[in-house]
C-alpha cells in the first residue's frame, strides 16, 4: 500500500493544481460510458494509432491515438470537461 501513496503523490506533483478532465454526456450511465470508451479504445488500437508517441509528446497531449480516441468519444456525444 505504501507504493500506491508514493505513486499518488508523484501524480499530484506532476499534475500540479490542474483539475481532472472527465467525459460527460447528458443522460449516459456508467455502463454506457464504459461501453463507448472501450469501443473507442478498441477502434484506436485496430487503426494502428496505438503506441506511436513518446513520453514528451504524450505529456503535450498531441498523440495521434489520444486525438483519435477524443474524436471517437465526441462523435458518440461526449464532451471533455474539468
Amino acid at each position: 500500500m505504501k507504493h500506491v501513496g508514493v505513486i499518488a503523490c508523484l501524480g499530484f506533483a506532476l499534475a500540479g493544481c490542474a483539475k481532472p478532465m472527465i467525459w460527460d454526456k447528458a443522460g449516459a450511465t456508467q455502463q454506457e460510458f464504459n461501453k463507448d470508451s472501450y469501443e473507442c479504445e478498441r477502434d484506436m488500437r485496430q487503426s494502428g494509432y496505438y503506441g506511436q508517441c513518446g513520453l514528451v509528446i504524450q505529456a503535450m497531449h498531441q498523440c495521434s491515438y489520444q486525438v483519435f480516441y477524443q474524436h471517437c468519444m465526441v462523435a458518440r456525444g461526449y464532451t471533455l470537461r474539468q
